[in-house]
């Protein structure tokens, strides 16, 4: 995916990649997850938040991993969309703490 493309990704797009990704792992359909629910209530553990995350970062084509701590410690599907989208925008303008990106 081009920076370009990164730098234009909103929360709602990752949310509801992070709803599919959830669906898949429990075997619901993507409109019955909940974004003010918590990964915990869909029985995602720290196993599944790496995969979730893996898949992720390869869906973004992104050159760095991005912190667990973004799923970790959002209280919601929502949270972490959010949070997720702003490090991304960050990696693509060029933050130095995702600088492989430029």
């Amino acid at each position: 995916m081009s920076v370009k493309r990164i730098q234009e990704i909103t929360s709602a797009e990752i949310e509801a990649w992070i709803s599919a990704r959830i669906a898949e792992f429990v075997n619901i359909t993507a409109e019955a997850v909940s974004r003010d629910a918590s990964f915990e209530s869909f029985g995602i553990d720290s196993g599944k938040a790496i995969e979730l995350m893996t898949g992720f970062e390869d869906w973004l084509e992104l050159p760095d991993e991005l912190p667990l701590e973004l799923l970790f410690e959002a209280e919601s599907i929502a949270q972490a969309s959010e949070n997720m989208a702003a490090a991304v925008r960050a990696m693509a303008s060029g933050d130095q703490q995702y600088s492989a990106l430029q």
